[in-house]
């Protein structure tokens, strides 16, 4: 972990945006991560990034690699004899996605996906679900990169009301799960009704 340190207060302190950015395009990291690294005074000491500036970069960061991920997903999609969409790790969620009855749904099922700051959802996770899924790009990238803002800035307000603590960040997580679920039950309750 030294190394990590040391990598980081060498090369970025002068410029810790950047940093944010390159943290934010990492698969699986993304903003989650790349947020409360800026925001660590722990880390970075008084060069630290405020809030609204770790946020942007942060989104910044997670959406540039998305739409080369879609793009590429289904140039492969059709070059390929369709491994790729069975692929088990993506079907389910390409198989919910094809499945929903309208394309508003399949739209914010998408940005409700990247929105969920937990691992195996972000940028890089729904840029695959929609490069694998037939939907229109151009509504998919609005669909990811509104996510992404979303989960950007509810990872921001985590860092700042609750002090970068990692126990208060998943559990406010796996609420939002509870409450997306939640809404999207009675979504489907209201429909059934009319």
């Amino acid at each position: 972990m030294n190394w990590f340190y040391e990598l980081f207060i060498e090369n970025f302190q002068g410029c810790i945006w950047l940093a944010c950015i390159l943290l934010a395009m990492i698969p699986a990291l993304e903003a989650k991560i790349a947020i409360p690294f800026a925001m660590n005074p722990a880390f970075w000491g008084n060069n630290a990034l405020p809030a609204w500036q770790a946020c942007i970069f942060a989104f910044i960061g997670s959406i540039l690699p998305s739409l080369a991920i879609i793009y590429f997903t289904r140039f492969c999609k059709s070059k390929t004899s369709g491994f790729l969409v069975n692929s088990k790790k993506f079907s389910v969620k390409v198989k919910q996605l094809n499945n929903k009855s309208s394309n508003f749904k399949k739209y914010l099922t998408l940005c409700g996906f990247v929105a969920l700051p937990l691992p195996l959802t972000g940028v890089w996770t729904g840029s695959l679900v929609a490069g694998i899924s037939n939907l229109k790009i151009w509504k998919c990238i609005i669909s990811i990169f509104i996510g992404a803002l979303i989960s950007c800035i509810l990872m921001t307000l985590i860092c700042v009301f609750f002090s970068n603590s990692i126990g208060t960040i998943l559990i406010i997580s796996l609420c939002l799960i509870i409450v997306f679920l939640a809404i999207d039950l009675f979504i489907t309750l209201i429909k059934k009704k009319s």
